[in-house]
């Protein structure tokens, strides 16, 4: 099993779009590419979800679960609607990237762009387990929003952890 992102963090992005990866995020990433592991001039390579135009916001993911995601994609019917609207967003609106030798990633301009990322912004980087989404502090995702608005109807006292009961009775 693959090691999980944990935390949050508040990353700068400069001019060239360049953002440093925390290294215990890194660690994961690095660990998720096998190509890295096994070469010690390799750079990390990973991949970034920019999904359809409402998104305001980005999932980085490892190789590896990259790969995993690929491996249930091919276990659908092809052709059905569901095989290709998950082709069309995880490889069709997703581009590799590298992590540079400085713990770097350079984020393409039109991705900057997407989340309104200029020069000195700050950007967070949210842990989601198998992938990290980053997104502008000054806009929560759409899809943190709609979660909420399902939790809202369990109310205050709930925890949630009783999900974890429904795995185990199948």
């Amino acid at each position: 099993m693959a090691r999980k992102f944990r935390g949050t963090e508040t990353v700068k992005v400069d001019g060239k779009g360049r953002m440093s990866i925390p290294a215990r995020l890194r660690r994961v990433f690095d660990a998720g590419d096998p190509s890295f592991a096994s070469s010690a001039t390799a750079r990390t390579q990973i991949v970034a979800v920019y999904g359809p135009d409402w998104w305001n916001w980005l999932e980085l993911y490892s190789i590896e679960a990259m790969e995993q995601i690929d491996e249930q994609i091919d276990q659908l019917p092809r052709g059905s609607q569901q095989r290709r609207w998950l082709e069309l967003l995880m490889n069709g609106q997703s581009v590799e990237l590298e992590i540079d030798r400085e713990g770097r990633l350079v984020l393409p301009a039109r991705l900057r762009d997407k989340l309104n990322l200029s020069d000195g912004a700050e950007t967070i980087f949210e842990s989601r387990g198998d992938y990290v989404q980053v997104y502008h502090p000054d806009s929560r995702p759409k899809d943190v929003e709609a979660l909420e608005d399902f939790a809202s109807g369990y109310g205050p006292e709930f925890d949630p952890r009783v999900f974890l009961q429904q795995t185990n009775e199948g």
